[in-house]
């Protein structure tokens, strides 16, 4: 991935920060917010039949000067750079999906995050794992909960790996196992590749977009249209091609070309919801 240098007062002002830059806590934690709030998961790139770019200067070009958000390795690999920047002492991890997974099924290593030390202390960070990433940073060595603003979010030990849980409305689901090893930035870049051309992989053939709002986490998996907040959850269903249009631009934030829209009426259209093999 092409070492470019960051533009940090592009990214503020892309994700409305206004506070100071500086390796705290209290920073993480709202750029987490922010960035939740601003810069909407998406994986419509690989629905148009594109491997998503990871250099520095593509991930900045499309979602820091470009009105478009991303998936994991996008997200959190320009989070990563950003965090970096500003003097994070800031490590890739990489995890195997659990969400939506049946206990028996092994799924391979292709979700990304952070691990971000501050203060002698490690936090997961993640702003790239759809409608269930936590919106605030979470201790990796505690199994106490940590709240955010919709549910609360726990690390328990997995054997030699390491569990996210989310607790939301009394019941725990399982979001996904960070292995042990440390992985390379090669690592990531086959893990994206694989994800985008898979014919199995579960992002290759749905549309999901999740953004934090004001009342909690909006989500839309196909098309299903789900705003989860503390006191539940509100379901809606999308019909048209009118629908998506709108929404993928007001309430995600996203500008789409007709041949984007197409790729996305293209994946909903079929529907199923069912990986062949979870990715």
């Amino acid at each position: 991935m092409t070492d470019t240098p960051l533009d940090l007062d592009a990214y503020r002002r892309r994700i409305g920060f206004d506070g100071h830059l500086t390796p705290t806590l209290a920073t993480l934690a709202r750029l987490i917010e922010r960035h939740a709030a601003t810069i909407a998961f998406e994986n419509i790139e690989v629905l148009a039949g594109r491997v998503p770019d990871l250099s520095r200067a593509a991930l900045e070009r499309k979602m820091v000067r470009g009105a478009r958000g991303g998936y994991c390795y996008e997200q959190n690999a320009l989070f990563q750079a950003v965090l970096g920047a500003i003097g994070f002492d800031v490590a890739a991890l990489e995890a195997r999906v659990r969400a939506g997974v049946p206990a028996d099924v092994v799924t391979g290593r292709t979700h990304m995050a952070l691990q971000v030390r501050v203060e002698g202390v490690d936090y997961l960070a993640d702003v790239g794992f759809g409608g269930l990433a936590p919106t605030t940073p979470v201790p990796l060595e505690d199994e106490s909960l940590t709240a955010d603003r919709v549910g609360a979010y726990r690390i328990v030990a997995a054997d030699d790996d390491k569990l996210l849980q989310l607790v939301h409305g009394g019941e725990s689901t399982d979001c996904y196992r960070i292995v042990a090893s440390r992985p390379e930035p090669r690592d990531h870049e086959l893990g994206n590749w694989f994800v985008a051309t898979h014919p199995g992989s579960m992002l290759g053939r749905n549309l999901l977009a999740g953004i934090a709002t004001a009342a909690g986490r909006l989500t839309l998996f196909n098309r299903k249209l789900t705003l989860r907040t503390r006191e539940g959850t509100q379901e809606n269903t999308l019909r048209s091609r009118a629908e998506f249009a709108a929404v993928l631009a007001d309430d995600f934030r996203l500008a789409l070309g007709d041949g984007d829209l197409d790729a996305v009426m293209q994946a909903v259209g079929r529907d199923d919801g069912e990986p062949d093999d979870p990715a």
